[in-house]
């Protein structure tokens, strides 16, 4: 099934001739405010009057055997590409504007724009596309009821875009086609506002069913039909411009994913992972990637995953893309904060096997590790702890009794890391206090509350406290993160589409 949505214009119907234009004007003057429209000569000979008026004299039964006096230039053109492409019309919808918002004194000028009005042109239209039309497509079916763009309001006219956008939108809310048919759209006429949403509407409901038959009024030779797939592919363009600014790789996924190859997809899904904190599955997948030029990174993949300190570098890095740019501080303090104390929990595991139980992911302490470490725990004011600990045997390995065995067995943070205190005496009880409760974060909020002034000082500072838990030296959480690697290899991926 081929569908024809028309939007017409004021210029769509012109005379060929003014002889007869006053005779007939005069017998409906009445309905036209009483006012003179005198035709105006334009190009190829061709005489205009605005597109209301033209209507409202030429509908009148008694204007029957003048109709030859009319011209349709454009719809001329875009008849004969149909012809040429055999292309065969089931239905041809119009779009028509009418502004009868406006009261008789607002619309006083001849030039105003409710003059410019297409909706008194159907009855035209109509013949003349039956005329030509219908002698080779003799089932072609006419909306009764063309789609009608009415003003909502004088303030919101048919040139506010706003306004037009939501009108058009509402009027194409009730076309149903087929899955199958082709929907051929001439969308130039009418105010630039109504063209572009009849565009982009058609677009947005049709998808690659969307054809657009195009013209040019004085140049015949520029009536082509355009694939959809030029237009959706620049959509798609800019919408996965901005959605890359922000690191929304699964919404970039949703536009392009059907026209990436086998290593871009992987690429795509590792990023994915990514941004999920599956990090395990991001190095997974970046494992499947094949061809000489993902070597290096498939290497990289290999060699860093095996090191129990690198998943806390890309925690550390999403959380500085969660600030800025996704400006979701919630999640930036989240991963931030889990980056160092997850880091220190696996530095735990990691320096004493024999005296940290994994305990599934829920870490525990075993007495015997006072056996390395006598002086664990000796503070006066964890007296009662201590006691527990001896007690029990054992102690979940998080926050105080986390944090003194790092100190306890990194003594050296008296002079490689002196501001390891205010994380585990400033920082962590704030985290305790957000964490437990329903309360949202600013940017600031994340500053503020990691001691800092801006975006800078964050990352060194998270920096440097993973680089003194690990014995690592990276000079920037990018150079630390294989992320930026993948990233950069996807944008030129996309830039190619």
């Amino acid at each position: 099934m081929n569908i024809w949505i028309l939007t017409i214009g004021s210029s769509d119907v012109q005379l060929k001739s003014k002889t007869n234009w006053t005779t007939l004007f005069r017998n409906v003057r009445s309905q036209l405010d009483d006012r003179g429209f005198n035709p105006s000569e334009g190009k190829e000979g061709h005489f205009q009057v605005p597109a209301r008026v033209m209507g409202v004299v030429y509908s009148q039964p008694q204007t029957e055997e003048y109709f030859d006096d009319l011209v349709f230039p454009l719809i001329t053109n875009f008849i004969s590409k149909i012809k040429e492409k055999s292309i065969k019309i089931d239905q041809v919808i119009l779009v028509l504007s009418d502004q009868s918002v406006f009261s008789k004194t607002e619309r006083s000028s001849q030039y105003h724009p409710y003059w410019q009005d297409t909706c008194t042109l159907q009855t035209l239209l109509d013949k003349y596309l039956e005329r030509n039309l219908k002698d080779i497509f003799p089932d072609l079916h006419f909306e009764s009821t063309p789609l009608i763009l009415k003003a909502p309001s004088t303030t919101e006219g048919l040139e506010d875009w706003n306004s037009v956008l939501k009108l058009v939108q509402n009027e194409f809310s009730s076309l149903d086609f087929p899955d199958d048919s082709t929907i051929y759209v001439s969308h130039q006429a009418g105010t630039p506002a109504m063209s572009s949403a009849v565009q982009f509407c058609s677009l947005a409901k049709f998808g690659d069913q969307v054809k657009f038959l195009v013209s040019n009024e004085q140049r015949k030779k520029l009536t082509d039909i355009v694939e959809s797939s030029t237009y959706l592919k620049g959509i798609k363009r800019e919408q996965t411009k901005q959605l890359w600014k922000h690191y929304d790789y699964a919404g970039i996924s949703n536009l392009v994913t059907q026209d990436l190859g086998g290593n871009e997809k992987i690429l795509l899904e590792a990023a994915i992972q990514w941004n999920f904190a599956e990090f395990d599955n991001f190095a997974n997948r970046i494992e499947e990637l094949s061809g000489q030029q993902f070597e290096d990174l498939v290497q990289a993949v290999k060699e860093r995953r095996y090191h129990w300190w690198w998943f806390s570098y890309e925690a550390a890095y999403l959380a500085l893309i969660r600030l800025d740019p996704q400006k979701n501080a919630v999640e930036s303090f989240f991963h931030s904060f889990r980056a160092v104390e997850g880091l220190i929990s696996r530095w735990a595991e990691v320096t004493y096997p024999d005296h940290v139980d994994p305990n599934n992911d829920s870490p525990q302490v075993k007495v015997s590790i006072l056996s390395e470490l006598p002086e664990y725990l000796i503070n006066k004011k964890q007296e009662d702890l201590l006691k527990q600990f001896h007690e029990s045997g054992k102690l979940g390995l998080h926050s105080f009794q986390l944090y003194d065995l790092l100190r306890k067995g990194k003594p050296e943070w008296r002079s490689k890391c002196k501001s390891l205190p205010t994380f585990t005496e400033q920082i962590a009880p704030i985290r305790n206090k957000l964490f437990h409760r329903l309360k949202g974060l600013e940017v600031a909020d994340v500053f503020q509350e990691w001691k800092v002034k801006d975006m800078d000082e964050l990352e060194t500072r998270i920096r440097h406290y993973l680089n003194f838990v690990s014995d690592q030296s990276f000079d920037s959480l990018k150079e630390a993160s294989l992320m930026v690697k993948v990233h950069q290899e996807l944008e030129k991926a996309i830039a190619n589409l």
